[in-house]
């Protein structure tokens, strides 16, 4: 299993890469509004979020349509990193001695897969209204995204247990603890607001699994060394 250690690691590297692109890219071109809908505070999840009336308005400033349009060509190399990811830390899930934990897996290798879809096509819904000014495209952009996010949620709830569980000693298991209790968080706040429509339920969801996602890589590098030893 030390190979599947050593992937997760590279795929957790490579989304944290990407989030910091995110980021950066939008701190240089964005111009903020004077309030984003929904009393959200993150453009793209705004966007994703878009019902009647669309907040075309949140566009028209500056590079914003520009930038709304880089965000996802940028999100089309985050979508197979977190995929890898997750897809991952499912085959090591899998090898679990406790039962009850390694049949959740396949659930969340489907469901990860879902994600993904779901996500590409919630892009091209956004590019459509971004890079191709189709009017059209703005009914398709919700729906999609309240699925990713719902299936998204799913697989971080169902893979809590796995951290909770995994046999690691010292400080690599007070991580892994730590992964457990902020993916129960994110999972059950963040699924209960996307079957809801609750959109500042999905953004305070994605908290903690920024700061999972931030602790991600040191885990999973000492988990890569326990994988080496065994």
């Amino acid at each position: 299993m030390g190979t599947i250690w050593r992937l997760a690691f590279l795929a957790s590297l490579a989304v944290l890469l990407f989030g910091i692109w995110f980021q950066i890219s939008m701190s240089r071109h964005w111009t903020p509004p004077s309030a984003l809908p929904y009393d959200l505070s993150n453009p793209v999840l705004a966007m994703q979020m878009s019902k009647p009336p669309w907040p075309a308005a949140m566009l028209a400033l500056g590079e914003n349509m520009a930038e709304m349009t880089r965000q996802q060509y940028i999100d089309f190399g985050y979508i197979p990193s977190y995929t890898a990811l997750f897809i991952c830390i499912a085959i090591l899930q899998w090898h679990s001695e406790r039962r009850w934990v390694s049949v959740l897996a396949p659930v969340c290798i489907v469901l990860i897969l879902v994600t993904a879809a779901f996500d590409i096509a919630e892009n091209l819904a956004i590019l459509g209204v971004t890079e191709h000014h189709n009017e059209a495209s703005w009914a398709a952009i919700r729906p999609r995204a309240l699925v990713k996010w719902a299936s998204a949620f799913v697989v971080i709830l169902l893979q809590s247990p796995f951290y909770l569980t995994v046999k690691l000693a010292g400080f690599s298991r007070l991580l892994a603890r730590a992964l457990g209790l902020a993916s129960l968080a994110a999972g059950a706040v963040g699924l209960l607001s996307a079957c809801t429509g609750y959109e500042r339920g999905i953004e305070f969801g994605t908290l903690p699994l920024l700061l999972a996602m931030l602790m991600m890589p040191v885990f999973l590098w000492m988990g890569r060394l326990r994988g080496r030893a065994n």
